[in-house]
């Protein structure tokens, strides 16, 4: 994945967050496919993803976004499917699963996101607090 690729919203410490993100699903996606320690750089993303959607949640509180329980059952939701990784690959070292979840389900998720609940999201902050943060 290029973050260049993908479009930027209206919240500076959004598109930081998503360039992170992208960089370290490529770490895991390369340690993967060269025999690293892929599980390590899982739970690296994931962490980050925890950090990430903390962030985010604590700007929607803090702003009165509306529809904010939807966001948040949408993030709960990712990292479920991220635990749930961890743990089939812990116990499985199912390199074809991994690689799947990492070059297609969680890339499709991310565009998917971040062209609807987090392009919304930003837009409503933007407007909220008069700039991009």
């Amino acid at each position: 994945m290029e973050f260049r690729d993908y479009p930027q919203v209206a919240q500076e410490f959004m598109n930081q967050e998503h360039e992170e993100f992208v960089r370290l699903l490529n770490k895991a996606e390369q340690k993967l496919l060269m025999g690293g320690k892929f599980g390590k750089h899982l739970k690296k993303l994931y962490k980050h993803c925890v950090e990430h959607f903390a962030h985010e949640e604590a700007e929607m509180l803090a702003n009165n976004f509306p529809p904010y329980p939807m966001h948040k059952q949408e993030h709960e939701r990712v990292l479920q499917l991220f635990r749930d990784q961890m743990e089939h690959y812990e116990k499985n070292q199912d390199d074809e699963a991994a690689l799947e979840f990492i070059e297609e389900t969680v890339p499709q998720w991310f565009i998917m996101h971040l062209n609807t609940m987090d392009k919304v999201t930003a837009q409503f902050l933007y407007q909220r607090k008069g700039r991009a943060a």
